[in-house]
C-alpha cells in the first residue's frame, strides 16, 4: 500500500476526477487507487498486489494529468 496526498489551488469536485482518472488510457488497471476529498487536499491509497510499488513520479505525472483535463491553471502541491 502507498499514501500520496496533495493540496490543489482550486476544488475539483470528486466524481469528475475520478471519470478523468479512469480516462487515462495509460493507467494500470491492476492497481486499485482510493481517492478521498477533503476540501483541496486530496489523498491517494495504492492497493496492489504488486512487491513493486508504483514510483512517486509516475504517480505525480498521472494524478497531474487527470487534474489538468478539468482544470488547466490548477496547481499541485505534494505533501
Amino acid at each position: 500500500m502507498q499514501r500520496f496526498v496533495a493540496e490543489l489551488s482550486s476544488p475539483i469536485d470528486k466524481i469528475d476526477f475520478e471519470k478523468s482518472w479512469l480516462s487515462d488510457l495509460t493507467l494500470n488497471r491492476e492497481l486499485k487507487v482510493e481517492f478521498a476529498f477533503v476540501g483541496q487536499r486530496v489523498s491517494a491509497v495504492v492497493h496492489s498486489d504488486s512487491a513493486t510499488p508504483w514510483p512517486s513520479a509516475g504517480f505525480h505525472s498521472t494524478f497531474s494529468a487527470a487534474i489538468r483535463r478539468l482544470n488547466r491553471v490548477c496547481n499541485i502541491r505534494w505533501l
